[in-house]
């Protein structure tokens, strides 16, 4: 069964490219009006906060968008993938890590008229010596700066849903490398490196080399003309820029990989 995912080259998505700081008035992103904080160290509008995000993960409507899989010679794992309107605008971005030594790190942001307004941290770590669960909640006003965090944590997953947030200092999470992941830029560049056999299919290597370069793994179909042109002449084309579009495939006995659907070579 092959499911399609949404190519994830958004033009809007190139504005969302940098974190503002300018000390200038913040407003809440729901009501345009000024943000305040209660007595006691209480956030005033968390409620407006979390309505907007709850109403983002329950639309229907929004698409789905998702990044290549990239890994790396330290077993770390990286992927990327979202909620965006039908004219290209992300609501969500939902950044994914995990190392081989059993910390998983999920970062959820979320948008409104193209400025990050909220973001959650979730870091979970399982080893034999020392387990648990952390959550580190911020919301942002006017130029994408910090109003508010706050955070809890658990010795598991399931532990940490009964424990109420409580107030923090201010976390800033950016965005810039999940963009990166979506683009194909920066160390998640898809540039040839080889080709490898593996149950049965034919796959390409794409990503970059060096310190801590990622690389990604596609299974691929011989008619695409790139892949005629590189299998022709593989040193010529190594470390060569590919604008790579995928989709993902699950077969029927459960094995689920990265299948090229085209490439494009970049000349630069």
């Amino acid at each position: 069964m092959i499911k399609k995912t949404l190519i994830y080259t958004i033009v809007a998505a190139l504005s969302l490219m940098s974190c503002h700081t300018r000390n200038e008035s913040l407003l809440d992103p729901n009501t345009g009006a000024p943000i305040s904080k209660k007595p006691g160290g209480a956030f005033g509008n968390e409620a407006q906060y979390e309505n907007e995000m709850k109403r983002i993960n329950a639309d229907p409507s929004l698409l789905q968008i998702r990044s290549l899989i990239y890994s790396n010679d330290n077993g770390e794992t990286q992927s990327v993938n979202g909620l965006i309107e039908e004219n290209g605008e992300i609501l969500k971005l939902s950044q994914e890590y995990s190392d081989s030594k059993g910390t998983t790190i999920a970062i959820h942001c979320y948008f409104k008229n193209k400025k990050l307004i909220s973001a959650i941290n979730k870091t979970t770590v399982i080893t034999d010596k020392k387990s648990f669960c952390r959550e580190i909640k911020s919301y942002y006003g006017e130029n994408e700066k910090v109003v508010y965090s706050c955070s809890r944590k658990a010795k598991s997953e399931i532990g940490i849903e009964k424990i109420n947030f409580i107030a923090d200092k201010k976390y800033n999470f950016g965005y810039a490398e999940a963009m990166e992941i979506l683009k194909q830029t920066g160390r998640f560049e898809t540039r040839f490196l080889s080709f490898m056999n593996a149950a049965g299919k034919e796959f390409i290597v794409v990503g970059t080399s060096g310190k801590d370069a990622y690389f990604s793994v596609l299974a691929i179909q011989p008619d695409i003309k790139a892949i005629k042109l590189i299998q022709a002449d593989e040193k010529k084309y190594v470390n060569k820029l590919l604008k790579v579009e995928f989709t993902e495939v699950t077969e029927a006995d459960g094995f689920t990989f990265q299948g090229l659907l085209n490439a494009e070579i970049i000349e630069k």
